[in-house]
């Protein structure tokens, strides 16, 4: 039997062709929609692709939280009061890694492109605020500085900081380890917390390295995170998130 190709048909059929597989593809990735019944006892249908916040976010959260334009005076009150604990807590002085002053410039907020469903998402997501030592207390008061980090995290409202998944180099010999990470969050706003002491790497490959790549040995840093409503479409974002408030999440159906 003959088999043929797309260069063989002509040209209106290759139109066709490439138009159906078209098609197709954008059946599979269709955004889903969720029913429920309002109080006067309708049905009411919501496509997800005009959630306006993102698949892996909670914007219910965000209707009562600061929205972009907001955000600056309680983040750098946040970072102030870790600043002050953890050089207390491992008598490391925290210096700014970037003017204090560009922390919240325009080059630090990424809008988010999609949510996920296939519609636009109305948040943007800073990231900024770090704060680095070149010293660092001996690792076995690292738990002591963390300790004091999540209660000052707390404080503010977020949770304890918790310990990110181990490298492999540290599996096993946690307490030994020449690096440790902590994430604390709120589910909104986070910091991250890394201590390093590469000299305790007895192989000498994190020396080495720190060495190569003009790295200090040991160290801590802090930096703070969060994604939040647009400046000025805090209005819109409610509008837009009614419909959506107490439906659960469906798993995301494009990559953006």
């Amino acid at each position: 039997m003959m088999r043929l190709t797309l260069t063989d048909l002509p040209r209106a059929a290759v139109l066709l062709v490439v138009a159906a597989l078209l098609t197709g593809c954008s059946a599979w990735s269709a955004s889903p929609t969720s029913s429920y019944t309002d109080s006067s006892g309708e049905t009411v249908t919501v496509d997800w692709a005009d959630y306006p916040a993102q698949a892996g976010q909670d914007g219910e959260a965000l209707l009562e939280y600061p929205d972009q334009a907001e955000l600056e005076p309680g983040a750098r009150q946040l970072m102030d009061a870790l600043r002050v604990t953890i050089s207390d807590a491992s008598g490391a002085d925290l210096n700014a890694a970037e003017p204090e002053s560009a922390w919240f410039g325009d080059e630090n907020w990424y809008p988010q492109e999609g949510n996920g469903y296939g519609g636009d998402s109305l948040l943007t997501t800073i990231n900024c605020c770090e704060l680095r030592s070149d010293s660092i207390a001996d690792a076995s008061q690292w738990q002591t500085v963390l300790d004091a980090a999540s209660e000052t995290a707390k404080d503010a409202g977020l949770g304890p900081f918790v310990r990110d998944v181990l490298p492999e180099y540290c599996v096993g010999r946690q307490d030994q380890c020449w690096f440790q990470s902590a994430t604390a969050t709120d589910g909104v706003q986070w910091v991250y917390l890394t201590m390093e002491d590469r000299t305790l790497d007895s192989s000498g490959d994190a020396s080495r390295e720190a060495d190569r790549l003009d790295l200090p040995l040991a160290g801590i840093a802090i930096g703070y995170g969060a994604t939040v409503v647009q400046s000025g479409r805090a209005g819109e974002y409610r509008n837009s998130m009614q419909p959506f408030t107490g439906l659960d999440r469906p798993v995301a159906s494009t990559s953006d």
